[in-house]
């Protein structure tokens, strides 16, 4: 009994649900994640492609699992003033982070990785959870049978 007293027990489960706002946040987390390495590739002048696993059926009806890459869609792009903007998405949504107020004003475009990091951390911080909620509430829902 002495090796387990060592580790911390809980009673949480892997089949409890996960809030509708923790699995936008996370979505979020992980779009965030690739907006960050397609910028410092950006930066560098690369290009970044994300990859992608689908299932494709072949000739014979056998079902693999294919790895392919696609270009990302990027989250920032250059006003007509010639300041670099930035625009949270979900999915092909723009999310608001204030009343009408979905871009946030980078300035030149060395500062795209850090105000990425900058919204990162407040994703983590919960402070974009409003956000989320709102575009939750916004989903219509499904007509039940």
């Amino acid at each position: 009994m002495s090796h387990l007293s060592k580790l911390s027990l809980t009673a949480t489960s892997q089949k409890q649900p996960v809030s509708p706002v923790a699995r936008k946040r996370l979505n979020l987390l992980r779009k965030l994640e690739i907006q960050i390495e397609a910028a410092k590739a950006e930066l560098q002048d690369e290009v970044f492609l994300e990859e992608v696993r689908k299932w494709v059926r072949g000739e014979d009806g056998e079902r693999t699992q294919v790895t392919e890459q696609r270009a990302v869609r990027k989250w920032w792009w250059q006003h007509h003033t010639g300041a670099w903007m930035l625009t949270l998405r979900d999915g092909a949504k723009e999310l608001a982070l204030a009343d009408d107020m979905a871009s946030i004003e980078i300035g030149e475009i060395a500062n795209l990785v850090d105000t990425l990091e900058t919204i990162r951390s407040a994703v983590l911080a919960g402070e974009i959870d409003p956000a989320l909620e709102r575009v939750i509430k916004a989903k219509p829902k499904k007509p039940t049978k």
